[in-house]
């Protein structure tokens, strides 16, 4: 048996490995609220060992919940308490993670909300999906995590991958126009348009409440190069043809019912020296060549919820999910009439791909 195939697992063995999916499911429920409520930066920010009530009372905090909450992070090996003193302590091998990997688990209470909903939609006579916009809640969760990542992922994974394009990162310097299609809460754009102080920038996200979390967090930087609209990504402005020398769209495709719409409107949009830039999930295309892979579990799982019920909400309800897969965007990106960049054809970093392309 590979380490990815459990199908050779005997019926103990199989039972035990699905009682640990279950058991880290009910964990990360703690950590959400753990991550939510500040208790991460609490316990991470103690000087040397500390006690229940230094964390309650820091806090204010009920000790009884403090204290289930904390027993739940050392049984799970997260924190270490003395049998003697009482007192916890935090590996310090632990702290880089528990306060910034921590971000992404309060989705696992965005999922819960939209639960009910979901289990109407495999019915053959429910509703066909749920939008972004029945769960405001989302965006909030977004804007979070994106508050606490998006520097991170601007630094680390956006623009190194611009880099390994010769003309990007120079024209975004000498001041171009681009469009983030599917700006969600507007981080990414805000950070890019500070860096980026030469360019110009257009968020667009149909959600009116992300486009108004957007025009506060420009306000707060004090930003005058960028600008927030509401908008349809498959009907983009006709006064938008030939105007834009970039487009940027980051996990937005596949959550679209009419992706390829989207994408000969994108094509239309751009200048005829113009570039796509197009980063979305990217794992294989068939399921079968992503078997054993937890990551794209999460990620199909997530989809029931997010992805794939957004995707079926209209005609022509393509239903790509966000494991739609890198064969199958190097498809619809080919298919919309775009070159891929001969200087980098695909990159797979982590659970991205990254494609560049041009007219």
């Amino acid at each position: 048996m590979s380490k990815e195939d459990k199908s050779g697992m005997d019926p103990t063995a199989f039972s035990q490995y699905l009682t640990g999916i279950y058991q880290g499911g009910c964990v990360m429920l703690s950590v959400a609220i753990g991550h939510e409520l500040g208790l991460f930066k609490a316990i991470c920010g103690a000087q040397g060992p500390f006690s229940l009530e230094d964390i309650a009372g820091k806090l204010k905090f009920k000790l009884r919940y403090t204290k289930e909450w904390l027993s739940t992070m050392v049984a799970a090996g997260i924190l270490h308490q003395d049998r003697d003193s009482r007192l916890y302590t935090v590996p310090e091998g632990h702290k880089p993670a528990l306060l910034k990997d921590t971000s992404y688990a309060p989705e696992i209470i965005t999922l819960s909300a939209r639960a009910n909903h979901i289990q109407k939609c495999f019915q053959e006579d429910g509703p066909y999906g749920i939008s972004y916009a029945e769960s405001p809640e989302w965006f909030e969760w977004l804007n979070g995590y994106r508050s606490d990542t998006g520097e991170d992922t601007v630094n680390s994974e956006i623009v190194p991958i611009w880099k390994q394009q010769s003309s990007i990162i120079p024209r975004l310097e000498s001041g171009i126009k681009v469009l983030d299609l599917g700006c969600g809460p507007g981080n990414y754009t805000n950070i890019l348009s500070q860096r980026f102080s030469n360019s110009t920038f257009v968020g667009l996200d149909f959600s009116e409440s992300a486009i108004e979390m957007a025009n506060r967090d420009k306000a707060e930087r004090g930003l005058s190069n960028v600008t927030f609209q509401v908008g349809d990504a498959h009907n983009l402005q006709e006064d938008w043809t030939e105007d834009f020398d970039m487009v940027f769209v980051y996990n937005v495709l596949h959550d679209l019912p009419n992706p390829h719409k989207t994408l000969n409107q994108i094509h239309r949009i751009l200048k005829p020296d113009g570039c796509f830039s197009l980063i979305d999930i990217g794992f294989h295309s068939d399921p079968v060549d992503n078997a054993g892979d937890m990551s794209a579990a999460m990620y199909y799982s997530c989809s029931i919820f997010l992805c794939l019920a957004s995707s079926m909400t209209e005609e022509a309800r393509v239903g790509y999910g966000a494991c739609w897969g890198r064969e199958e965007i190097e498809k619809a990106v080919l298919g919309a009439g775009f070159k891929i960049s001969g200087e980098s054809s695909l990159v797979v970093m982590g659970t991205k791909c990254f494609f560049f392309c041009t007219k």
